[in-house]
């Protein structure tokens, strides 16, 4: 088992399945926004709500990942 949490987010964003239950879910969600009715404005605000979190989501998975790259870099300005 993984316990450094860097290499976790880094293992989880590299696995295949994970990469694509999130694309999945992204098209979703996309669906559900562009295939709702007019007047349907609750559902939109829903998924659009749901849409950012799992961007969010990955990206702070995208800046656990990173933090080694980001701590080399910051060593080589000094």
């Amino acid at each position: 088992m993984i316990e450094n949490p860097v290499e976790r987010a880094a293992h989880l964003l590299s696995d295949e399945f994970f990469q694509d239950v999130v694309k999945k879910q992204r098209e979703l969600y996309i669906r559900n926004i562009l295939n709702s009715s007019e007047d349907a404005v609750d559902e939109r605000e829903r998924s659009l709500l749901k849409l950012r979190g799992l961007d969010e989501f990955i990206a702070s998975l995208e800046s656990t990942a990173k933090t080694v790259d980001v701590v080399k870099k910051r060593w080589k300005v000094f």
